[in-house]
């Protein structure tokens, strides 16, 4: 099973080109590689008529896990196209009901 979730519009004062932010996630069911089974985008002109998104620069684990399971992770800081709509997208693959699981519990954006 796959899936997308597209942030709505946040449209920001002054055009921007760089983004980045912080993730918390939980592997419900199996281990997810994140950049595989889940992936970040973020895009800078989400206003556009074609958006242009790009995947997070780098996904780096923060320790420790929470007593819950649910897993911090530094975004990268991403180059994007110029614009004032920044967004992310999460896009998950591979996903297989009782195998594989992965729930995204919060996102924040940096820009």
């Amino acid at each position: 099973a796959t899936g997308t979730l597209i942030q709505s519009a946040n449209t920001v004062g002054s055009s921007k080109t760089k983004v980045g932010g912080t993730m918390l996630y939980k592997d419900n069911a199996g281990t997810a590689t994140l950049g595989t089974d889940l992936k970040i985008y973020f895009t800078c002109n989400g206003d556009a008529g074609s958006p242009t998104w790009t995947e997070a620069a780098s996904y780096n684990a923060i320790t420790p896990v929470y007593s819950t399971g649910i897993k911090q992770v530094r975004l990268g800081e991403t180059t994007c196209t110029s614009g004032t709509d920044v967004r992310y997208k999460a896009v998950w693959a591979n996903q297989v009901d009782g195998s594989k699981v992965t729930e995204l519990h919060g996102i924040g954006i940096n820009y």
